[in-house]
């Protein structure tokens, strides 16, 4: 995988000058898009880009009135790509192609061309943000047979598919330079499966014949671990209850990634837990009140388990890090 980072805050110069040179470099050289910066507001823009072999996914966010694709564009970077754009800001974004027009509320999704021009028009300024997932022609058909006929359909914000997508994404748009040969391939697969999925007009979710779909979710369970690990009452249940699956499932796809919701949630407790300990921001808490704000029931628990993970007690970590324990 390789990461490109864009942002008009690191250029040289005063703001006419960074909002030139970040215009010139996204039209001719980084994604073949040309800008018109909203008249009236300070500038600031910021291009994302992860390359993962055949699969480029991006995001784009500025003060601008419009973005373009023109047909000098198309010539010049001559690929059969399709492109799943999706509008992650708060308002409406309009999206021209063809003779056709969506108006992709926020969260919603289309699927576009890039072999032909193209236009997005924000609704308002300061408020162009896009999450571009793009992939070859080809490989997309492979597995959506009626690819042709779903260009310019606007894609639900109540998609499954599309938000096991965006869970994914989101994940790759963190990872480093580099990365092992065969995962990024099926990385690359599996961005390809999640596009096909989220355009399909069925509308089915196949996640036990998509690897790409299985992705995705355990992507959504570890954002919602992340999310709620705090909580004294989280529990399996819970995260399947809230993802709208089973228990089982959500214990295979975690058996799969060779991991188990209670290895996952007691890491992410201990983790809070052992940086609570040993900062100066929290000296004020004893250790009781930083097991139950890290999500632990009971102190017994916290005590038998942390000693187990970290080879100590949690005020022995304490004393050591801040010779204060309590």
């Amino acid at each position: 995988m390789k990461r490109i980072i864009f942002n008009s805050a690191d250029l040289p110069g005063d703001e006419r000058l960074r909002r030139e040179t970040w215009i010139d470099s996204l039209s001719s050289g980084y994604v073949r898009l040309r800008a018109d910066h909203a008249p009236g507001t300070p500038f600031n823009g910021e291009l994302k880009i992860v390359l993962i072999n055949d699969v480029v996914i991006g995001t784009l966010s500025g003060t601008v009135d419009n973005i373009s694709r023109t047909t000098v564009d198309v010539n010049i970077q001559n690929t059969d790509n399709v492109v799943l754009l999706s509008n992650i800001g708060p308002h409406v974004t309009r999206i021209e192609q063809d003779g056709k027009t969506a108006d992709c509320v926020a969260g919603q999704a289309v699927l576009i061309e890039q072999c032909e021009p193209s236009v997005i028009r924000v609704a308002e300024r300061n408020t162009c943000n896009l999450l571009a997932i793009q992939a070859p022609r080809r490989n997309v058909r492979g597995r959506l047979l009626d690819l042709e006929n779903r260009f310019m359909t606007p894609i639900s914000v109540r998609s499954s598919a599309m938000a096991l997508a965006r869970a994914y994404i989101d994940i790759l748009l963190d990872q480093p330079d580099g990365g092992d040969p065969p995962m990024t391939q099926l990385a690359s697969q599996h961005v390809t499966d999640l596009i096909a999925a989220a355009v399909d007009v069925d509308g089915a979710i196949h996640e036990q014949r998509s690897q790409g779909l299985r992705m995705g979710r355990l992507a959504m369970i570890r954002r919602e671990l992340d999310r709620a690990f705090r909580e004294p009452s989280f529990s399996l249940t819970v995260l399947a209850g809230r993802l709208a699956v089973t228990p089982r499932y959500v214990q295979a796809l975690l058996a799969e990634a060779g991991t188990s919701f209670t290895d996952e949630l007691t890491a992410r407790r201990l983790g809070l837990a052992r940086d609570m300990l040993t900062s100066s921001r929290c000296a004020h808490m004893n250790v009781a009140e930083v097991a139950y704000e890290c999500g632990f029931s009971t102190i017994s628990h916290f005590h038998r388990v942390f000693r187990h993970h970290f080879g100590e007690t949690p005020n022995s970590l304490r004393s050591n890090a801040t010779g204060h324990p309590r």
